[in-house]
Order: C-alpha cells, then structure tokens, then sequence
C-alpha cells in the first residue's frame, strides 16, 4: 500500500507546485524590516508596483510589504525601479519575492531610423516610467505632487514618473 502512496502524494505536491503564478513587478522602496505578529519575527520586504493592467481589482496598484524570499541574494541590495520577479501562491493569494527579473527597468528609449534614398533619424522617444526619490521641488509644490503640502510628505518618499520626467503621484514608503 506505501508503494502506491508515494506516487499519489508526488503528483499532489506537482499540483501545487504548478499552480503558482510567477508575475514581473517594479520595485517602489528599498528593502525595510516588517515585523509580522503571526510569525513573532521580523522580516524583509518591500513595496512592488504589479502593473498589471486590465479588469483585476489590484491593478494599477502598489503591494505593500511583500516579503523576500530567503534564496532571493540581491535583491535586497535593488533599488527602486527595479524590475523583480514575483510568485503568487493560488491557494494563499499572497506574492513572494523570488528574484530579480532578466528584463530591463521601466524606460525605455527609441530611435526611428529610416533607410532609403536618404537616411532619416527621428528624434528620441522614451516610454515607461520609473520610481525615484521626490526632489525639494517635488515635495514643496502641492500642485505637482496630488495636492501634499511641503513638510506633509516625509523626506524619502518615492514617486512615480512618466517617460517625460512629470511626477504621476507619490508614494510614501514607511
């Protein structure tokens, strides 16, 4: 009867093991301790933008705390911007992070080069965004970043800009 468990057993544990669901996400803050009270420890994490667009509830939104995973080496030294891999558990519903991801960060710049009688360049243009610390300008102008007064926000709050440069709005890291 062992013999015909084991097998059994195997192939549950493969069911699981492929029903979670690997996601890129954009690293918002630097890795902080979080202490977590049903552990009674503290742990690593940090706040990731899934960008995922579309009818889900959580899109266009930024996962607080989510925590690293123990192998992950290098992530915590990634700032933000940084583009990470994350690994949603379906019978949880909770991310991990497990690494970080082999593609590139959030702008990306093209050049249009034409070929034909005459070679024609056209000017740069960036897409995406990126995440970075808001600048003194940024934080003491209430109209560019959503209204905040200087002195509301506190010093390393991170925003997200467009490829132009222009804060999207602020996201204030603990």
């Amino acid at each position: 009867m062992a013999s015909i468990q084991q097998p059994l057993i195997r192939l549950i544990d493969a069911r699981v093991d492929r029903s979670d669901l690997e996601v890129i996400g954009t690293c918002v803050s630097v890795a902080y301790r979080w202490y977590d009270h049903a552990l009674g420890d503290y742990m690593w994490v940090m706040d990731v933008d899934l960008g995922l667009e579309g009818g889900r509830p959580d899109a266009n939104t930024v996962v607080k705390s989510i925590p690293i995973a123990d192998a992950s080496h290098g992530v915590h030294k990634a700032g933000p911007s940084t583009k990470l891999r994350l690994r949603r558990r379906s019978l949880t519903q909770t991310y991990e992070i497990v690494g970080l991801a082999s593609i590139v960060n959030g702008q990306v710049a093209v050049i249009e080069v034409t070929y034909g009688a005459v070679v024609a360049v056209a000017a740069t243009q960036t897409y995406g965004s990126e995440y970075r610390l808001l600048t003194y300008s940024d934080l003491g102008n209430p109209a560019v970043n959503g209204g905040y007064k200087y002195g509301t926000l506190p010093y390393g709050t991170i925003g997200k800009y467009n490829a132009q440069g222009v804060l999207q709005y602020p996201i204030v890291v603990p």
